[in-house]
C-alpha cells in the first residue's frame, strides 16, 4: 500500500518532479527568447511555489487579486504585477496598506475609474505606482482599441502619483484551438496589435517600456513575439487538458492530478466518481468531458453534481469496479487549486509534503 492510498478521495496530487521540470523548461525558454518571465500565481496560491518560480529566473509574478498580493508580500516577494482593474476607495486603502508594507506593485488599468483608483492608493503611501494600459485584441473581456488606448496612457503620464510603463493584454480567444498554425496566426495577431499601439503611442510623445502578453498556450510560441517583452503564463506549471487540447503539451507533463473513486457503477455504461464540481473544474466539456481519466481515454466524464461525476462507459469496455481509484487531468487547474484547502506534493507516488493554498474565496 503507497502512502497516497491512506489519503481519502477526491485529492489533488502534484508531482513535483514533474512540476519542477514544467517550471525549468519555460523559464529556459523565455530566456533562449530575451523575454522576461513574470508567472500567473492564480493557478497554484501558494507562496514556496512562487518562491521556486523567482529562484529560477523569473522577472517578477503576476496577480489578479490584492489578497494573492498579500500572499506574496508575506512570504518576501513584492515585484509583482496585479494584471486586474481595481476600482473604488476600498481597493485603494488596501493597495495602499500593500505599498506601505514593502509592495512594489504595476498594476494594469482599462478605465479612468481604475487609474483614480491606483492614484489615491499612490498618494496614500506617497509613492510612485507603474502602470500598464490594457489592450483588447481579441478577446474582448478587459481592455481598450482604436485612440482610447492612446488618449488613456496620456491621461496616466499626466497623474501625479503614476507613472506610464506600458500596454498590457491577454489572448484568451486562443484557448479552444487545437490547430497549431491557426494558434500561431493569433498570437502573430495580438503582437502586430501591440506593435501597432507602441508606434501610436511613440507619436504621442509616450514610451513603452513593458509589453506583457498572458497565457500557457501562448508561451509555449515564443518564437512568434516580435514587440512583446514579457509573458505571463499561469497554468505551465501543473498544466491541464486544455493545454494538452492545444497540442502544447502531454500527459506526461500535467503535474496536478484530482483522485477520485469509483463509488457507484449502476449500469454498464455508466459509473460515478465522488469527485464532482467540488473538486473538479466545471470549465468544458473538452472533448464531450470534463476531465482526462489517465489511462481512459475512451471514459467521459459527461455530467458533473456538486459530489458526484457521472461518467459515460464505451460500448465493449472493460466495466469498472466500485472500490477503485483513478487519476483525473481536469479541464482547467486554476479552478481545482483553488477549491482545496491543501494539496499533497508527491515523488514516486509517495507523499513528500503538504501544500497549504492561500486567497481563496472571497477578501472577508
Amino acid at each position: 500500500m503507497t502512502a497516497l492510498e491512506h489519503l481519502e478521495t477526491p485529492f489533488v496530487a502534484i508531482d513535483l518532479d514533474i512540476m519542477e521540470r514544467n517550471l525549468q523548461y519555460m523559464q529556459q525558454l523565455a530566456n533562449a527568447h530575451r523575454l522576461g518571465l513574470r508567472p500567473h500565481t492564480k493557478t497554484h496560491k501558494q507562496p514556496t511555489l512562487a518562491r521556486r518560480q523567482y529562484e529560477l529566473g523569473a522577472r517578477g509574478l503576476t496577480v489578479a487579486r490584492l489578497d494573492e498580493a498579500e500572499m506574496l508580500l508575506s512570504a518576501g516577494l513584492y515585484d509583482v504585477l496585479i494584471a486586474y482593474p481595481l476600482v473604488g476607495e476600498l481597493k485603494a486603502f488596501h493597495l495602499a496598506t500593500l505599498i506601505t508594507r514593502g509592495l512594489r506593485p504595476t498594476v494594469a488599468i482599462d478605465s479612468v475609474r481604475a487609474m483614480q483608483t491606483v492614484a489615491r492608493a499612490a498618494a496614500l503611501a506617497d509613492s510612485v505606482v507603474d502602470i500598464l494600459v490594457e489592450v483588447d485584441t481579441g478577446f474582448h473581456r478587459c481592455g481598450l482599441t482604436g485612440s482610447a488606448v492612446v488618449d488613456l496612457a496620456q491621461m496616466v503620464h499626466q497623474e501625479p502619483g503614476l507613472r506610464f510603463r506600458g500596454l498590457m493584454s491577454f489572448a484568451g480567444h486562443i484557448a479552444g484551438n487545437t490547430d497549431s498554425n491557426h494558434i500561431r496566426a493569433l498570437i502573430h495577431d495580438e503582437d502586430q496589435q501591440l506593435g501597432h499601439y507602441r508606434r501610436l503611442l511613440a507619436e504621442a510623445g509616450l514610451s513603452v517600456d513593458t509589453i506583457s502578453v498572458g497565457g500557457t498556450i501562448l508561451a509555449h510560441h515564443m518564437e512568434v513575439l516580435r514587440h512583446a517583452t514579457e509573458v505571463r503564463p499561469g497554468i505551465y506549471i501543473f498544466n491541464d487538458r486544455s493545454i494538452i487540447a492545444s497540442g502544447a503539451v502531454t500527459v506526461s507533463e500535467c503535474a496536478a492530478r484530482v483522485w477520485a473513486t469509483v463509488v457507484s457503477c449502476p449500469s454498464d455504461d455508466r459509473a460515478v466518481l465522488d469527485a464532482g464540481s467540488k473538486t473538479l473544474s466545471t470549465d468544458g466539456p473538452i472533448l464531450d468531458s470534463y476531465g482526462l481519466v489517465v489511462g481512459r481515454p475512451d471514459w467521459r466524464i459527461t455530467r458533473l453534481s456538486e459530489e458526484h461525476a457521472v461518467v459515460q462507459i464505451p460500448s465493449g469496455a472493460s466495466r469498472p469496479q466500485v472500490g477503485e481509484r483513478v487519476e483525473i487531468i481536469p479541464n482547467h487547474v486554476c479552478t481545482v487549486i483553488n477549491l482545496q484547502n491543501n494539496v499533497v506534493g508527491i515523488r514516486r507516488s509517495s507523499i513528500e509534503v503538504m501544500l497549504p493554498i492561500y486567497a481563496r474565496g472571497g477578501p472577508c
